[in-house]
């Protein structure tokens, strides 16, 4: 538990001084605690490791980005609107201030006609329960995609479990660059985990054995370009998002009632 404790605030404080090196963290603790009270098991499964590729919603902190693509109807009236199946969610990490990469992606994505929500982390447990409870009362579920970046990445890998015991299936996870090794989890059709294995964060997202869900580490340590705090901002590796997500889901026409 310890050392998911101490990882954690050690990121606050890297995120915090504008750098991408741990720095001596007593000081900036006290600032970041309500924070880590709102991390779910952070002590969990060892320490940070390398895999192969193998198959194997502003609330509490955080802001919606989800916005309405066409001017509602008038009271009344009934239109429909151009889009594509599937429930986004996109997390953001720490504090819900260096994340915002996932805005920029979530905007791309309403501009392909997807319906998104921007959170904080700590949203997943309720956000959780919002989809199981649509997935449960419709016959025909839409697909369910979950992004995230550091805890935001963490976060939607725990949902996904979650999901899991309610037997409710996960299209697409992404994760940029998560901070704590988990394995993927058996609902997910597709796990896509962007990361760096020597900024000091990033860790691979493992197989769990016997699992037929398609995991894809992507170490992106030769790119000096990018690093913890960046790496959630990268266009392309927006636009491969977009690609998986275009990919998994179908164009329709949505009612929209006045």
């Amino acid at each position: 538990m310890w050392w998911g404790l101490l990882r954690t605030v050690a990121l606050a404080a890297t995120l915090l001084s504008g750098t991408d090196r741990p720095l001596g963290v007593a000081a900036q603790a006290g600032s970041v605690l309500h924070e880590l009270r709102n991390v779910d098991r952070i002590d969990e499964i060892g320490a940070p490791g390398s895999t192969a590729s193998a198959p194997a919603q502003h609330n509490s902190g955080a802001t919606a980005a989800s916005t309405p693509r066409s001017a509602p109807p008038a009271p009344g009236q009934t239109t429909t609107v151009s889009g594509r199946t599937g429930d986004v969610i996109l997390l953001r990490g720490l504090m819900d201030v260096f994340s915002y990469g996932m805005d920029a992606l979530g905007t791309r994505l309403q501009e392909k006609g997807f319906r998104t929500q921007v959170l904080n982390h700590s949203s997943w447990p309720k956000v959780a329960e919002e989809l199981i409870r649509r997935y449960k009362s419709t016959r025909s579920p839409e697909p369910v995609f979950l992004i995230g970046h550091s805890l935001g990445a963490d976060a939607v890998i725990l949902m996904s479990e979650r999901l899991a015991q309610q037997q409710v299936p996960v299209a697409l996870v992404v994760t940029f660059d998560p901070v704590h090794p988990r394995e993927a989890p058996p609902n997910v059709r597709r796990l896509i985990n962007f990361y760096q294995s020597n900024n000091g964060w990033g860790v691979a997202v493992r197989p769990r054995p016997g699992s037929k869900s398609i995991l894809v580490n992507n170490d992106l340590k030769d790119r000096t370009d990018i690093s913890h705090t960046t790496i959630d901002k990268a266009d392309f590796l927006h636009s491969r998002v977009i690609d998986e997500m275009i990919k998994l889901s179908k164009p329709i026409r949505r009612r929209i009632a006045g």
